[in-house]
């Protein structure tokens, strides 16, 4: 097995099941690695970015160098990578000499919806659990955290033909903080809190990485990144049989969102997921497909790829 790479700042809330981008199974995928992935016949996540992302690495100089201006203090170790073991953080950067400096950009809608008044520690779950992660493996004081706020989305002023990486990043935080579009939170450490990552972390990597064991699905994305090539018939048990039975029953009466629709992605999960680790038979009907069948023989649900070359459950 290749070396893994660690558990770093970034993966924190998505191991502990509480990150919108990422699920526990994803961030795994990436830790093992490409090579584990291709071995193994798994589907290798690659992130190549987006508007946001573009935006916050563009100002993440500019947004350092007005705090440094506003706080009279020194900033140093940009980018310092610091490590214990398998847990690793890699930090914006120091103030003065034990004061995290972690920047976040983000959106006027998102912010005045998820961010706390500033000055407190009020700031969005997931990058609580970073800032709280980053601070355990520092030993810092406190985390001076600056958010700067753009007025509308980031897709939106790059398809307005705004290109990050071309303005000048040090006006625009000169004028957003004018504006007050640039806050400031403060946190401390949390010690409960950082138990419990620790805690998380180990059974994380004791049970996973080390193994190579992949954490329960969360959605469908993840039943297809480690279920590459389904191939044989399964018989499935009066449960199963159950739960494809109510997802062939709400699939006409519902939309695209709303609660049938997560209840019918819930159920493709759980089906799918169990399949994986069922026994199977391979005959003439499932040499290029899973086909689910009840104790009587009796045809349930397929998944496999239809004419178009894409993976569908049905």
């Amino acid at each position: 097995m290749p070396t893994p790479l660690n558990i770093s700042g970034s993966r924190a809330a998505a191991i502990l099941g509480l990150s919108q981008y990422q699920t526990p199974l994803q961030v795994w995928l990436q830790i093992m690695g490409r090579e584990f992935c291709e071995k193994n016949n798994y589907e290798y996540p690659v992130f190549e970015g987006n508007a946001a992302t573009r935006f916050g690495s563009a100002f993440e100089t500019a947004i350092i160098n007005y705090t440094e201006r506003k706080f009279n203090l020194p900033i140093t170790d940009r980018e310092k990578v610091f490590e214990d073991d398998y847990i690793t953080c890699h930090i914006d950067a120091r103030m003065a000499d034990d004061i995290l400096i972690e920047n976040k950009t983000t959106y006027s809608g998102s912010y005045f919806s998820e961010w706390g008044e500033p000055g407190t520690d009020r700031i969005p779950q997931i990058y609580q659990i970073q800032v709280q992660h980053n601070l355990m493996l520092t030993k810092f004081s406190k985390c001076i955290l600056p958010v700067l706020i753009f007025p509308v989305r980031q897709q939106e002023m790059i398809d307005n033909g705004i290109i990050p990486e071309e303005i000048d990043t040090e006006k625009w935080v000169e004028v957003l903080a004018e504006m007050g579009f640039l806050k400031f939170y403060e946190i401390y450490p949390h010690e409960e809190l950082q138990g419990l990552l620790r805690q998380h972390y180990a059974d994380f990597w004791n049970n996973h990485v080390l193994t190579g064991t992949p954490p329960e699905p969360k959605n469908y994305t993840d039943v297809k990144m480690i279920c590459r090539e389904p191939v044989g018939t399964i018989v499935c048990t009066p449960e199963i049989e159950n739960l494809i039975s109510e997802y062939k029953q709400i699939g006409s009466e519902i939309s695209s969102t709303g609660t049938l629709a997560k209840r019918r992605e819930q159920l493709k999960t759980q089906i799918l997921n169990y399949s994986r680790t069922a026994g199977f038979v391979e005959d003439d009907e499932s040499r290029d497909k899973w086909i689910i069948r009840s104790a009587d023989g009796k045809k349930l649900a397929s998944y496999g790829k239809n004419e178009k070359g894409v993976y569908v459950f049905r």
